[in-house]
């Protein structure tokens, strides 16, 4: 929901509801008996509850956007709307107008006369030195039981000098009869970013295309009743909505749900607004490079003359990786910064003299270093892909959230992120890889263009284990894991902001998650957490109850790091696309050594299951008397899938899974009963 000044600043601003916007309705619309009565959804069967009536109002020329819900609780896992909460911006909107009331079955009605509560839940950036303070408004409505209507309604109010035109999220988590949707645009000239002038609104729809569409009407002046009547609107109503499916590994979110996005425009063409924007951008990006007193010295300290280009890069980048990263810090309080004399980056200059930025300050100046040591860089801006897709005919530069590096060495480009804590030199935080985006380019300025994406191997996990087997089953020993590229940096994020103990029990935690229950696990020494260009290596000691006796007979699952997996996929049909967010490899090697007097019976038999774009294989065999090594390879080298490939995606792993459950069979001498 851009947030514009009519004429008093050059900054938009983006802020989005997670619950949709109505109608300021004095009474309460009329409920029918059928509704009152209902017990189950037709076109849901088993569905928690059903939005039985919404209407959203967003009038951009009195300042508010009001929301009216009704929604049916059908069973007990749906009293949990009867908990609202309403997200917003309290340093420029206020909610107020709350209502709300609980119709039972028999028609008995109890009204909303509880607190409502506020307060912040996160901070977002939005723009250079700006941050936005999402806070929640919260109620819950009285004496909720299944079969019961509830109503509520709220208004969201903002300043008469701003503006702020809706981005309608039409589909919901549960399934909606009716919605609808109203915007009243400013007809007047606003101030957009970049002092430009805009007149006239826009919207971006992602609605099925044979389904109703937004309808902008515009009414004659002859049909207006009153001269403070709005000559324009648009208008969206909808049926039988369906409600989001959610499965997993999909896409974002925001990138397949219903949805209608509205802006103040200055010219319609994409081609012409990605051109602007990207102008504006690399323009504010160069004053930011251009701003480097001290940044030629710190390179000519921290590299050597004789030194080639891709040396040169690389001290520029650990030297840059070195330096405080506020976007991995907690948000510092605005007088806890003026007590270190902490001020926002404005330059290159300001981030070398603090020693301190955030991820798109660090990234800017890794590209002033790197061209202070006469290589060529330039930077990019691009979406995250963990929130959503870049899509070049939504014309909002706010799908666009973090800057990367890329480095010319002779013919080849490296993008780089020294700007993502503990990131490797030559990879990109996943969030970044493979996203599309603006990029500079020295002949045409800017242009749309993607990120690379990482090989499977930049992304691995490898897995030792030594075991020895007693004759009840247990399983004693040592566990080594390698995580690799991404890996290893995602677990280094993850353990960043804790202590030594947290780190322990972050690896313990996930190791003791694969294995059998009931093991036990212990990290032996101090993995290299902080040593960002080599693998994330670690050691523990195990105990595990793996084997299952039957007489004199043990089973004993082979692969061991498996044993707590589940279906990747278990459902037999598919609604969304299927979605990776990056390509991997698992390597798992287990040597087990059997008890004296016990035989190993039989083994699984090798196996091996490929596509075009994914490998699994296993292999088992006794590699000297009393032992077994088993060995384990799975490779997803793809990415983004569409459903027609999901019957093909989901037999790879049933196959996968059957191979990962196989069992050895070990068999007691004639005189020793296993226990």
């Amino acid at each position: 929901m851009p947030l514009l000044r009519r004429f008093s600043s050059g900054w938009l601003l983006y802020f989005v509801f997670a619950l949709s916007l109505p109608c300021l309705a004095v009474d309460w619309p009329p409920v029918a008996p059928e509704e009152l009565k209902m017990t189950d959804l037709p076109e849901q069967k088993g569905a928690a509850a059903v939005i039985l009536l919404r209407d959203e109002l967003a009038d951009d020329v009195n300042n508010y956007h009001s929301v009216y819900m009704r929604i049916k609780i059908l069973t007990d896992a749906g009293k949990r709307y009867a908990d609202v909460q309403i997200p917003y911006g309290r340093r420029y909107f206020n909610i107020d107008s709350v209502s709300g009331r609980t119709l039972h079955a028999d028609g008995s009605v109890v009204n909303f006369e509880g607190k409502v509560f506020d307060k912040m839940v996160e901070r977002e950036k939005i723009g250079r030195g700006e941050e936005f303070r999402v806070h929640v408004k919260s109620f819950s409505l009285p004496d909720v039981q299944v079969g019961s209507i509830i109503d509520y309604k709220f208004s969201l109010r903002y300043a008469d000098n701003l503006h702020s035109p809706p981005e309608w999220i039409v589909q919901q988590d549960i399934f909606q009869r009716k919605a609808h949707f109203k915007f009243i645009p400013y007809e007047g000239d606003l101030l957009l970013a970049h002092n430009r002038v805009g007149n006239g609104v826009q919207w971006t729809s992602y609605l099925p295309t044979k389904g109703p569409q937004p309808k902008f009407t515009r009414l004659p002046v002859s049909e207006l009743t009153s001269r403070h009547e709005q000559q324009s609107y648009v208008e969206l109503s909808m049926t039988s909505i369906p409600a989001v499916v959610r499965e997993p590994l999909m896409p974002p979110l925001s990138a397949i749900r219903y949805r209608v996005s509205f802006y103040y425009m200055v010219n319609q063409n994409p081609e012409d607004y990605w051109r602007d924007e990207g102008h504006f951008w690399s323009k504010d990006v160069e004053k930011f490079l251009d701003h480097k007193d001290g940044v030629s010295e710190t390179v000519e300290k921290i590299t050597a003359p004789t030194d080639s280009p891709e040396q040169k890069v690389r001290k520029i980048y650990a030297f840059v990786s070195g330096l405080e990263n506020q976007s991995y810090r907690r948000k510092r309080e605005q007088q806890e910064q003026k007590i270190i004399g902490l001020k926002t980056n404005e330059g290159a200059a300001d981030v070398l003299r603090q020693q301190s930025g955030d991820h798109d300050d660090l990234n800017r100046l890794f590209v002033a270093m790197v061209r202070a040591a006469g290589i060529q860089a330039e930077m990019m801006w691009v979406a995250s892909r963990e929130e959503r897709l870049f899509q070049p005919e939504l014309l909002n530069t706010d799908q666009l959230e973090a800057e990367i590096a890329i480095v010319h060495l002779g013919d080849k480009e490296l993008f780089l992120d020294p700007g993502s804590k503990y990131c490797p030199y030559g990879l990109l935080d996943w969030r970044y890889s493979a996203a599309k985006g603006l990029r500079q380019n020295a002949a045409k300025g800017t242009e749309i263009a993607e990120a690379p994406l990482p090989d499977y191997n930049q992304a691995q996990i490898q897995r030792l284990a030594r075991l020895q087997l007693s004759e009840d089953g247990k399983a004693t020993g040592t566990v080594k894991i390698g995580y690799y590229g991404i890996e290893a940096m995602d677990r280094r994020q993850k353990a960043g902001n804790t202590d030594a103990e947290g780190k322990k029990k972050l690896l313990e935690d996930e190791l003791r998650g694969w294995l059998p229950g009931d093991s036990e696990v212990s990290l032996v020494g101090t993995p290299n957490w902080d040593d960002t260009e080599q693998h994330l290596s670690t050691e523990f000691k195990v105990t595990c109850p793996i084997g299952v006796g039957a007489g004199k007979r043990l089973l004993i699952p082979i692969h061991i790091f498996q044993v707590n997996s589940k279906a990747v996929f278990a459902a037999s049909e598919r609604t969304n696309s299927i979605y990776f967010w990056y390509r991997t490899r698992e390597i798992d090697e287990v040597h087990m050594a059997v008890p004296s007097g016990v035989e190993i019976e039989s083994l699984p038999a090798n196996d091996s299951v490929k596509l075009d774009y994914a490998l699994y294989s296993t292999t088992q065999k006794q590699d000297a008397p009393g032992s077994i090594v088993a060995r384990r390879d799975m490779v997803m080298a793809g990415v983004a899938f569409p459903p027609t490939e999901y019957k093909e995606l989901k037999a790879f792993y049933d196959k996968a899974k059957t191979g990962d459950d196989q069992q050895m069979i070990l068999h007691g001498a004639p005189h020793a009963e296993l226990k």
